[in-house]
């Protein structure tokens, strides 16, 4: 009975670890921006812009500063920045002071959601959602390739 108990738990744990793939549904997964306020990628999210390192989150930061400050509101998008491999220190007084002046929110991956999301060196990972499911996935590394998204 317990070993059929905690391989239930287990294999439960491991759907929710798993990284959002072609027609998975994405559950409500709750994450705090650059502020500490908690937001929650649900149905209205139509798009995620998801950066794992610092130079796709370069390239994400200066497209969207140089467009409206509603750009990802209009776009029903979301920008998900992974920062759990970064320092405490570092992330605490360097990177989230630089954060807190961009008028975006930026959702902070940690290491409670970190796996949800796929990750590869020098790409912007953009999962297009239809009603919390995953339609579409693509790699970009281009603020032109960004543009043709996120207008």
């Amino acid at each position: 009975m317990i070993k059929k108990f905690l391989f239930t738990v287990l294999l439960g744990l491991s759907a929710i670890a798993s990284s959002l793939t072609i027609d998975s549904e994405v559950p409500a997964i709750k994450i705090k921006d650059q502020f500490e306020k908690e937001h929650t990628i649900d149905a209205n999210v139509k798009t995620i812009l998801f950066a794992s390192d610092k130079g796709t989150s370069d390239i994400l930061k200066d497209y969207l500063l140089s467009k409206d400050a509603d750009i990802l509101t209009k776009n029903n998008a979301v920008y998900v920045a992974d920062i759990s491999g970064m320092p405490s220190l570092i992330s605490k007084f360097v990177a989230l002071p630089k954060m807190k002046k961009y008028p975006f929110s930026v959702l902070l991956l940690d290491d409670t959601n970190k796996d949800n999301f796929s990750k590869e060196e020098g790409k912007i990972i953009v999962y297009t959602l239809d009603n919390s499911k995953v339609t579409n996935i693509a790699k970009i590394s281009t603020k032109e390739e960004l543009e043709a998204i996120i207008k």
